[in-house]
């Protein structure tokens, strides 16, 4: 039945279709003459309705998609039907605010506002709030003074971002407050502000950044109790990652000692492993969790993976021949930007031909292995004797070597370093080159020696060993291949084989950690552009293929299968996923294949708020699949989060703090810290020596002093010797061994020593080389393209293990290198003024 009906005024009986306008139930409906009608529902419209007195009638104009206007009413009845649906609309406003309220409660006040609840609070408070700022004199006429109130205040904050920035900091206001008395008890000494902001921030997505020493450890205790201890959680509901066994042991402790010290009684909540957490999940799904002893024991790792290419070499002479072919990586000089790229290309490559001859580049290798390989005797950077001197007086080639020489065929052979058109490499000048290209020629033709030629660029165009058989036919060198089975001996007896099975071995370590297809290991291959990429990805897809038949046969599994297989598990909907939170520890070393694990579970789960705890500073262990682009680009590859940078440190004082921040931040990747120490000091406390003793290189001895002088000041002080290298803290140790130590004597490689401290630290292996520091023994290649992508700057993951070990130390930090032999780390901390102090006059490097 119609109620608050309006028909049109007099005039309107002249100048509009309209028969009437009513209001029944929830509509509004326009009748027409024609029997036609048109409808509204009131819950659609968007705003109040607006009368408009006009001379003779009014008109009413709607707030529909249209912005409807039905004109020529009768005033009296216009009046009344516009205040009824203005009173229906009140009424339903009134709702809507009722409903912001509380969910503005429930969402932001009650809790941490999440980034999943700004979308539901953005089509209620927010988009209220936006209207009312539009429309604040109408909605002031009809709305209640509580309801005017609160829309108010949301409007003084029109920018949703700010309004969130407010909200949230409100609420982190409120918890710092009530929260007081448990923050300043649940560790041994009273939270930072820092600390505490990165419990209370519970967003879907949060990173914690802790530099060194700044109480990472504490905060992921402190939340898991906070949680608890507020009902937010409960202890199965809360799932705790870490990144070793050790480490998860030691999170269980704190938790424990830390819930009796704030005087609450519960259970921890799940702490595990990623490897322990994929076996439990495999056991729930009654899948296969049988360790292979390839998984379990490096050396059986080895013994069959080597046994399986001997066994290929032995019985396929195509893999054999492959096998040989990808010895060495190849390396195109003409590639390297400046002599410098050169040299240390020259410095650090070191080639062994099958002939027991060490030559200066890849090609050389290539040349000297096939005419072994083809059983032809020959010598390598032979002096020529001249016979006769190109020109009178002409010295230039008083000294002159070929590359090869084939005594049996008294021939020459020389390789030249040019292409198509005589370029030469940069770093080396064509002019001269070509020179002494052209004066050898002409020497050996005075003297009618026989010789041959190759270049670069037959190298280039696959050619070389092609245009080898053709020059050596020529002159009947005869061309014998050498026996599969000598081949063989050949790559045992040389130790080759076994040094390619440990570079192949690391190989199918990062493929398994990364999760590569056969398209991806093709394409990551291809993409590090060096040639004959489609033969190696061949090789590698074989050697995966293998070691995935081998655990196939063994019915088992490795640890990275525990990743991989609980992913598909949990996928598969074959794993409910019980927590609401996750928190993960060392998040800056995470790799890609944990990662997508923890997608699938926080995909699969049902709201769950992500935490993870890292430090970019510390990214050390790219070579077992550390991804750090996780971490220094999470909100491009992980998501939208809540970033808490915990910048004090109880451990070290401000010497050594100012001199490891400001080198870890040279590389501009890593995220800006700005640090601040709870131990002040006012002079230098990393201290740079040279390794001599009585004007020889004795580093054992010098290290022997300092722990002397340590001792000497501080008898109980635990001192640290830290180096890149075991090898040498094993010889540092075996030098001490004879000598009156403490227990408080520690050796620690630099990797091992992430998470650990002590009073002192001696920093050993700073020089130049393979096995220097930094180490310019880089991983080879074809390695390289497999590993997560790094970025660009110079010796990144090198400068952040000297951060790593610096920070070692509570007190002060040695640091000893060679002074005739210089790292690179060395020159700049000294010519670039860091605040260190140099005791030794032998680093007067402003040279360079």
């Amino acid at each position: 039945m119609a109620q608050y009906i309006a028909t049109p005024s007099w005039l309107g009986r002249f100048f509009t279709r309209i028969k009437r306008v009513s209001i029944e139930q929830s509509m509004l409906v326009i009748d027409f003459r024609d029997n036609t009608k048109l409808q509204f529902r009131l819950s659609e419209f968007s705003n109040f309705s607006v009368l408009r007195n006009r001379l003779f009638s009014a008109e009413i104009n709607l707030s529909d998609r249209n912005n409807t206007c039905i004109s020529f009413l009768n005033k009296g009845q216009a009046d009344v039907l516009s205040k009824t649906l203005n009173h229906y609309f009140a009424n339903s406003l009134e709702q809507k605010i009722n409903k912001a309220k509380t969910q503005l409660k429930q969402y932001a006040l009650d809790e941490f506002l999440r980034d999943s609840s700004i979308e539901i609070l953005n089509k209620t408070v927010f988009s209220l709030s936006k209207n009312y700022a539009h429309n604040q004199i109408l909605w002031q006429q009809h709305l209640s003074p509580v309801s005017i109130k609160f829309l108010s205040i949301l409007s003084r904050t029109p920018k949703v971002t700010d309004a969130v920035a407010q909200l949230r900091h409100k609420y982190e206001q409120k918890q710092l407050t009530l929260r007081d008395n448990f923050y300043n008890n649940v560790e041994s000494n009273p939270l930072t502000i820092e600390q505490r902001l990165a419990v209370i921030r519970d967003n879907d997505k949060n990173l914690v950044l802790a530099a060194a020493g700044t109480g990472k450890t504490s905060v992921m205790v402190a939340k898991s109790l906070d949680l608890i201890d507020r009902d937010i959680a409960t202890p199965d509901q809360i799932l705790v990652l870490a990144y070793n066994k050790a480490a998860a042991e030691e999170l269980k402790e704190r938790f424990i000692k830390r819930a009796g010290q704030a005087n609450l009684s519960m259970t921890p909540p799940v702490i595990l492993t990623f490897h322990a957490l994929g076996l439990t999940l495999l056991r729930n799904a009654k899948k296969s969790t049988e360790l292979s002893v390839l998984a379990s024991d490096a050396l059986q790792l080895k013994s069959w993976f080597t046994a399986w290419l001997s066994e290929q070499m032995q019985a396929n002479s195509a893999f054999l021949k492959s096998f040989v072919d990808l010895l060495y990586e190849p390396v195109d000089i003409f590639s390297f930007k400046n002599s410098a790229e050169d040299e240390h290309y020259v410095r650090i490559n070191e080639y062994k031909s099958f002939a027991g001859y060490k030559v200066k580049s890849y090609q050389e290798l290539l040349i000297s292995n096939w005419l072994h390989l083809n059983s032809v005797e020959h010598e390598y950077k032979p002096a020529y004797k001249i016979k006769q001197r190109v020109g009178p007086g002409d010295k230039r080639l008083n000294k002159q070597y070929s590359s090869f020489y084939l005594p049996k065929y008294n021939i020459y052979l020389d390789h030249y370093d040019i292409d198509r058109q005589s370029n030469t490499p940069s770093g080396i000048n064509k002019e001269h080159y070509n020179e002494h290209i052209a004066l050898k020629r002409e020497l050996y033709k005075k003297d009618n020696t026989i010789f041959l030629e190759t270049f670069h660029f037959n190298w280039l165009e696959g050619k070389l060993e092609e245009r080898l058989g053709k020059l050596l036919k020529q002159y009947s060198v005869a061309l014998t291949p050498l026996a599969d089975d000598k081949i063989f001996a050949l790559l045992t007896n040389s130790g080759q084989l076994q040094q390619e099975a440990e570079k192949y071995l690391k190989c199918l370590q990062a493929i398994r950690v990364e999760q590569l297809t056969n398209t991806q290991i093709k394409q990551r291959i291809k993409q590090s552009g060096f040639k004959n990429h489609q033969r190696y990805a061949a090789m590698l897809i074989t050697i995966h293929d293998a070691y995935t038949h081998e655990l196939s046969r063994q019915n088992a599994i490795d640890f990275d299968d525990m990743i991989i297989h609980a992913t598909q598990v949990v996928k598969k909907g074959e794993f409910s996923v019980p927590w609401s939170h996750i928190l993960v520890d060392e998040f800056q070393d995470i790799s890609g294949a944990r990662m997508a694990f923890l997608n699938t579970l926080i995909n699969k789960g049902t709201g769950i708020r992500f935490t993870a705890v890292g430090d970019d500073w510390q990214a050390i262990y790219r070579f077992s699949g550390g991804n750090l682009a996780l971490t220094t680009r999470f909100e491009e590859l992980v998501g939208s989060h809540s970033l808490t940078v915990l910048q004090k440190t109880f451990r070290y004082n401000n010497s050594i703090s100012d001199v490891a921040g400001r080198f870890v931040m040279q590389n501009p990747e890593q995220y800006k810290k700005h640090i601040t120490t709870h131990v002040q000091v006012s002079t230098p406390q990393v201290i740079l020596l040279d390794d001599q003793y009585k004007g020889a290189k004795s580093l054992e001895v010098k290290v022997q002093q300092i722990i002397s002088t340590i001792q000497k000041n501080d008898a109980t002080a635990s001192i640290a010797v830290l180096s890149r290298y075991r090898f040498m803290l094993n010889k540092v140790e075996q030098h001490l061994k004879n000598k009156k130590q403490t227990n408080t004597l520690h050796f620690w490689t630099l990797h091992g020593a992430k998470g650990l401290e002590a009073d002192y630290g001696i920093i050993i292996g700073f020089k130049q080389g393979k096995l220097g520091f930094p180490s310019n023994n880089q991983n080879n290649v074809l390695l390289e393209s497999l590993l997560p992508v790094q970025d660009s700057f110079t010796h990144s993951e090198e400068r952040r293990l000297l951060y790593v070990g610096i920070t070692r130390a509570k007190h002060k930090t040695y640091l000893i290198a060679d002074p005739h032999a210089c790292s690179v780390f060395i020159k700049e901390l000294v010519n670039d003024d860091y605040p260190i102090e140099v005791a030794s006059t032998l680093f007067n490097l402003s040279s360079g």
